[in-house]
């Protein structure tokens, strides 16, 4: 399929070149720049004075007239906060006149622009689908993580398991794991979360983040139940280098870098990246299972590096082509929580090549094509290999197996190698102003290759065997927009195809299970929108989704987890309806939203242990209802504030237990390890040229979020003490820039008050911890 695709592309690459050879006429293109740093400016309108013709720059900044007479024309060049240009522009008989426009920005102070469109921001927030977004406005310059940004939008909770490196899962309004989505740059990361983690992107190279809540755009292709988390990254100026260190408690170092250079006349863009993190993660904790007694964490060290390259093509057929190199590595020690965890540690890495096409008004006007196609090829090792064990008072003991070990019944040596190949294609058609189809494909083939011949020998034959995974997701989606805007509706099919190849072998059988099989499903998505007055947005939005096992969940890691050739995806029903309430107010804005929704949840896929191995097994049903609000304003130019509420009730409703006629006694109770009740507060002081002077930004800031009691475990008791208790964390920081933005210095304060955090069964959080960042931009 990859070929047939490629050889296609090639053959359009090549009727087009042979068309453009035979074309007669004059053509005039360009991009329209900044006249300081030479950053592209997308949306500028271009006029021909003499031909009363024309046209808006593409996202590149591009723009295009065909079947120009031969002559000289005047060009009318007009940008939001910048100089109208006026330039002429002559079309000879060379066929193709390439222009450079440079505009002048206007000078005026922040407080004196008044925007008059709308920001990319507020218009993903007023699409027919529930959403949040952060825009860099909001982001830059912060010492905070993408976990601490998601951490206090409404509905949206972070579950880790310790500090930097720990396993975390997002969770959207209680739904959490692979069932949301995880999207760079609309590509779908669910499958790579042994290699990158939500934090490990840094702020400084995000444009915003998009919280979706329910219905997920059709565009993302992948599969997902409850929502999603697109996290967009920032185009560069064409000259840019960004370098930013931070440290902080717990030996905890983070530093990265961007690179970009714009070779403007010959459309060449060449960009590089590079990050680092390292953690002791030694903080204090109190043994869930040994109440009183305390432990410094002595076994939890994370380190991870990374990097890539990158070039882009402007002006070859395709409006941008682009390659990527990347690759990323990590090392983890791991800490025991229940047992004293001596020696055992974990280590990845990923090497991964990409190749991104995107063209507009391909083949036809209005038919916008991208599509990528990447491999990657990751390997996953976990060691644990320890002859001895020890209590938390340092007493050593012998091992269960006689080839040692410390997690579980027996040791392990695994490798577990992954070859992965994908493309995602995606088609949008804009018939008219009022029309719109997506048509989204994405293919994704993976093969796994474990080796443990260490448990192999402790068990006596061999347990882990190569596995086959194809997956394919296809979604067709139409967007109507009333004239006058008041009404958008957006309708989505998708259809969903997987099929596995493995054996499977466990202790008990000396004989491995043969395992091939297929399955496919439809989903299906209606969203609306409806504008009851210029500020006042009404929202309502059904789907049936569908999420296919990942190749993590079907194939496993070759020691901890077992493949699972027989799990079914996950089938679920969302709903929400709610209003969104915008108004500007002197200080600036008031916005107001307030959202019910409710979920029912089949075949959920949950993780269960066995004697030697784990495997992802059917769980069964659950539903949802809830209610989220939030208000956010401007208190003065100065002041900013907001407040959100969430209030979730997930439930159990098998009426037997898995595989058998026994009533379930934990039917209509609350699901474990899912908080029910979550609020968030903050504000925000930012004034420019506090101390005089020019160029200068200081922001201060404290954040606040409350967690009541839940349990860990079904609450079949009163009495029962599995319990989670309630927590109040208070943050706070402040950010100081000078040179217009070129240095920050930045500080926070996490958990200001020393309150004792606990996640998910009781796994106890950092104490108090303060950072220190310093960034530098050169443009």
């Amino acid at each position: 399929m990859k070929q047939k695709v490629l050889f296609s592309l090639l053959i359009l690459m090549l009727m087009s070149i042979s068309v453009s050879a035979q074309t007669g006429g004059g053509r005039i293109a360009g991009v329209v720049i900044d006249n300081t740093d030479e950053d592209p400016l997308p949306g500028a309108t271009l006029f021909i004075e003499e031909l009363k013709k024309g046209d808006v720059t593409n996202k590149y900044g591009e723009f295009s007239f065909s079947d120009i007479p031969f002559g000289t024309y005047t060009f009318t060049v007009k940008f939001m906060g910048y100089q109208t240009a006026v330039q002429k522009v002559t079309v000879s008989k060379e066929n193709v006149k390439k222009t450079i426009i440079r505009l002048k920005a206007e000078v005026k102070s922040l407080d004196e622009v008044v925007v008059m469109g709308k920001s990319e921001a507020r218009k993903i927030r007023e699409q027919a689908m529930p959403v949040t977004v952060y825009s860099m406005s909001q982001l830059q310059g912060t010492v905070n993580s993408v976990e601490d940004i998601l951490t206090k939008t409404v509905g949206v909770t972070i579950r880790s398991q310790g500090a930097v490196g720990s396993a975390s899962r997002i969770s959207v309004r209680g739904l959490e794991g692979k069932r949301i989505g995880f999207f760079i740059d609309e590509v779908p990361m669910n499958d790579n979360s042994d290699f990158i983690n939500i934090n490990d992107i840094p702020i400084d190279m995000i444009d915003r983040i998009e919280i979706y809540k329910g219905v997920v755009p059709a565009k993302f292709g992948g599969s997902a139940v409850g929502g999603a988390v697109n996290i967009v990254i920032k185009e560069y100026p064409p000259r840019y280098l960004d370098a930013s260190y931070s440290f902080g408690s717990f030996n905890t170092h983070k530093a990265s870098s961007v690179f970009k250079r714009n070779l403007v006349k010959q459309g060449i863009e060449l960009g590089a990246a590079l990050l680092y993190t390292h953690s002791d993660n030694d903080y204090r904790m109190e043994l869930p299972q040994n109440k009183g007694k305390f432990i410094k964490r002595d076994h939890d060290k994370f380190n991870q590096s990374g990097g890539g390259i990158s070039m882009k093509a402007r002006k070859w057929w395709f409006d941008q082509m682009e390659f990527e190199l990347e690759f990323i590595r990590n090392s983890k020690q791991i800490q025991g929580v229940v047992e004293n965890i001596r020696s055992a540690e974990s280590s990845a890495g990923a090497y991964n090549f990409a190749i991104d096409l995107q063209k507009d008004n391909f083949l036809l006007n209005g038919l916008d094509f991208s599509s990528g196609t990447g491999y990657a090829y990751s390997q996953y090792n976990f060691v644990d290999t320890a002859r001895l064990r020890y209590d938390w008072d340092m007493n050593p003991y012998p091992p269960v197996s006689a080839y040692g070990g410390e997690i579980g019944v027996l040791p392990s040596d695994m490798k577990m190698r992954k070859h992965t190949v994908g493309n995602k294609t995606n088609l949008n058609y804009i018939i008219n102003d009022r029309h719109s189809i997506n048509l989204n494909s994405l293919f994704k083939w993976a093969l796994g290759k474990p080796s443990d011949p260490l448990l192999d020998k402790a068990v006596g034959r061999q347990i882990n065997f190569d596995s086959h995974m194809t997956s394919w997701v296809l979604g067709l989606g139409y967007d109507y927009k009333s004239p006058n805007d008041k009404f958008l509706n957006s309708l989505t099919g998708k259809y969903y195809y997987y099929s596995m190849n493995t054996k499977i072998g466990d202790v008990w059988n000396s004989v491995p299970k043969e395992v091939d099989m297929q399955q496919h499903d439809w989903g299906v998505s209606e969203a609306l929108r409806y504008r009851f007055t210029k500020e006042l947005l009404g929202k309502a939005s059904v789907s049936y989704d569908v999420r296919l096992p990942t190749d993590a969940e079907l194939i496993g890691d070759g020691f901890l987890i077992a493949p699972s050739g027989d799990l079914k995806p996950e089938r679920g029903i969302n709903a929400n309806i709610g209003l969104m309430y915008d108004k500007k107010i002197g200080s600036g804005l008031l916005q107001v939203e307030v959202n019910g929704f409710f979920s029912y949840l089949q075949d959920m896929i949950r993780y269960t242990r066995n004697f030697v191995q784990g495997r992802y097994t059917n769980f069964g049903e659950m539903r949802t209802f809830g209610v989220e609000a939030e208000v956010k304003a401007d208190v003065t130019r100065w002041l900013y504030g907001y407040v959100n509420a969430t209030f979730q009730d997930l439930r159990d409703t098998r009426k037997y237990e898995p595989t058998s006629n026994v009533l379930n006694p934990s039917k209509g109770l609350r699901m474990p390890n899912i908080p029910y009740f979550l609020a968030n507060a903050g504000v925000e002081f930012h004034k420019e040229n506090l101390f005089g002077g020019k160029g200068q930004n200081v922001r201060l800031f404290t954040d606040a979020s409350f967690v009541e009691e839940y349990f860990f475990d079904f609450e079949v008791s009163q009495y029962q003490e599995k319990r989670i208790p309630r927590s109040f964390k208070l943050d706070s920081g402040l950010e100081y820039s000078i040179m217009n933005g070129g240095l920050t210095f930045s500080a926070k304060a996490s958990n200001l008050t020393n309150a004792r955090l606990f996640s998910e069964f009781n796994y106890p959080l950092p104490g108090r911890a303060f950072t220190a960042r310093i960034r530098y931009v050169l443009k």
